[in-house]
């Protein structure tokens, strides 16, 4: 790595909740500290990250935020304040809203290096606002996938052709423990499926998956771990459907690694993702992943290698190429190993975060 230009470095994300981003985040900090660099992290004090930076030793500032903080003087002030008392050299940003608030008070503060990393794979809105905050303050931007930034280059391709930028995965950490080791199939095709129980996510799809199954007198379970405001909606339908003994919503998994590990295949059915990173986690575990060929993930599968791709919401093709896995134990596992080697070549969390300090300083 390039000899460090910038010592004072700051972390800025206040979303409450704990998510991909807030993950890449806290970690990315973790490991900024770890490099040597001073490292600052604004958040919220009662956010998963607030919380976790306690036994830190980066230096936390605490500020509560709404979408409409940019507008308020005084948050912006106290935020020019924070930055230049600390001489704050390079900020990292993560939400829109925290870019907003924090990206205007930055420009003031005459930070050098303003970072924005997208990780949603949705359009940016063409408004004054972001166009202001793309030509005058951002100088740098990360993308978590090709995806991600072909959406927002849709209308900022100009500008961003005048910035730095770069493809920089979600980081991902390997078990350590038995990490060569073989995994046996179980004796019913066990299917994983995790994340936040929304429209976005599409686990609506996995019970015309499971009628198919069903109607083809295949053993099988699916384990659905998350919650969200589509939970009763869902428990609703998959009684009503008669899939009570094939799908289990499993609500909030705290030990994910363990809910891996018990599944013979991982199954997405989001209708867009800016990086599938529960897919890259499973990978590490040498599970084969299955998803609808949409947004970011043909960046994380490898056709017929790793796993399969779908077309796009075809749930009749997702169900037959689970039966294709179901009827050959010996391509699961192929496959499954496949993918391992994949994710560790592409996603490593080391790997990852040396391009992002080789990207920033």
């Amino acid at each position: 790595m390039k000899e460090t230009l910038h010592k004072n470095i700051c972390f800025f994300n206040t979303t409450p909740f704990w998510g991909g981003g807030e993950k890449w985040h806290f970690e990315a900090a973790l490991m900024s500290t770890e490099k040597g660099l001073n490292t600052f992290f604004v958040a919220n004090k009662n956010s998963v990250i607030g919380k976790k930076l306690a036994p830190t030793s980066i230096h936390p500032f605490f500020i509560n935020t709404t979408r409409f903080s940019f507008l308020n003087p005084f948050k912006v002030s106290k935020l020019i304040t924070f930055f230049k008392a600390n001489e704050i050299e390079t900020v990292i940003f993560n939400s829109p809203n925290d870019l907003k608030l924090g990206g205007m008070a930055a420009y003031f503060a005459k930070i050098p290096t303003i970072v924005y990393r997208r990780g949603i794979a949705v359009k940016i809105k063409n408004s004054f606002l972001n166009k202001w905050l793309f030509t005058k303050v951002i100088t740098h931007f990360i993308f978590n996938s090709e995806a991600t930034k072909r959406l927002v280059a849709e209308n900022f391709d100009a500008i961003l052709k005048t910035k730095k930028t770069a493809i920089i995965y979600n980081a991902i950490g390997f078990p350590k423990e038995n990490i060569n080791s073989e995994t046996t199939p179980n004796s019913i095709l066990t299917i994983g499926n995790a994340g936040r129980l929304v429209e976005q996510k599409g686990q609506y799809f996995l019970l015309d998956i499971a009628q198919f199954l069903k109607n083809k007198n295949v053993a099988f379970k699916i384990l659905i771990a998350g919650e969200g405001p589509l939970f009763g909606e869902l428990q609703e339908k998959i009684q009503k459907n008669g899939l009570a003994e094939q799908i289990k919503l499993l609500g909030f998994v705290s030990d994910m690694p363990s809910f891996i590990q018990q599944i013979d295949v991982f199954v997405s059915t989001s209708k867009w993702e800016g990086f599938g990173f529960v897919l890259a986690e499973a990978m590490t575990f040498k599970k084969p992943i299955l998803a609808f060929d949409v947004s970011s993930n043909p960046e994380l599968i490898v056709n017929e290698k790793t796993g399969f791709l779908i077309p796009a919401f075809n749930t009749e093709v997702f169900a037959e190429k689970l039966i294709v896995l179901n009827n050959n134990r010996e391509k699961l596992k192929q496959m499954g190993n496949e993918g391992f080697l994949f994710a560790k070549e592409n996603f490593a969390k080391e790997k990852q975060f040396e391009k992002l300090l080789e990207f920033i300083l």
